[in-house]
């Protein structure tokens, strides 16, 4: 009895250091070709200018993460913003593992709305293809997007790390088993660069989303048309 009880002590224990893991992730990105979608060769070259030359990193403990692109000084001015705007780093994402919940701020006028993305929490479809991304296994995972207010669809592909069993990852994607560590997004390759674990003397308190009235991203699209107008239709 007094065995089976110091078993179940040292499982709790390590359980719980477990599920308080937290962590510093730093990730960079590349510009990806993607195939059969027809790019100005001036533009192309400029957004890759700058999209090769981000850095990134996300913060996150059991409960929540935040991701953010770090500051930079760009090549040019305009195509910076373009570039932010391709990578969704143009603001920083907010993640909740107990919600699955991805969110960020924005302001329109004089207000400040949370825009929820939600679905980038889930839909994934899971795939047997492994390979080691920075010393972790990592496995794929793939889901559709459909581009709002527009036509245009492609494939998200994902690289995650049940070695790392939280549910974030880069531009307020995630809900996997696992850490991701790699994800390709539309014309964006999202790529870790390094994993600290429990870092010693911890990290700062995860950011929160400031307070504001909650909103899908097809409001905030009416909002900001109706923000662009002088006068209503």
């Amino acid at each position: 009895m007094k065995i089976k009880k110091v078993v179940l002590f040292v499982v709790l224990v390590l359980s719980e250091q477990f599920y308080a893991q937290e962590g510093v992730v730093e990730y960079h990105s590349i510009f990806y070709d993607r195939p059969g979608v027809e790019v100005d060769k001036d533009f192309k070259r400029k957004a890759a200018l700058e999209i090769n030359d981000m850095e990134y990193v996300l913060e996150y403990n059991s409960r929540q993460s935040y991701f953010e692109g770090l500051p930079r000084v760009p090549h040019d001015e305009f195509m910076g913003k373009i570039a932010t705007a391709i990578a969704l780093s143009d603001r920083p994402w907010y993640q909740n593992s107990t919600k699955k919940s991805a969110r960020r701020n924005k302001k329109i006028k004089d207000s400040i709305y949370i825009v929820i993305h939600d679905d980038q929490m889930g839909g994934w479809t899971l795939h047997n293809e492994s390979k080691k991304i920075d010393g972790y296994n990592c496995y794929k995972a793939t889901k559709h997007h459909v581009q709002p207010n527009s036509e245009i669809e492609f494939t998200i592909e994902a690289w995650y790390t049940p070695e790392i069993p939280v549910p974030y990852g880069p531009a307020g994607y995630g809900g996997l088993p696992g850490l991701i560590l790699q994800m390709e997004r539309s014309h964006v390759i999202f790529v870790a660069d390094k994993v600290t674990l429990n870092p010693k003397g911890g990290i700062k308190p995860i950011k929160e989303v400031e307070p504001g009235r909650i909103i899908t991203n097809e409001e905030k699209g009416i909002l900001m048309r109706r923000a662009r107008k002088v006068t209503e239709d």
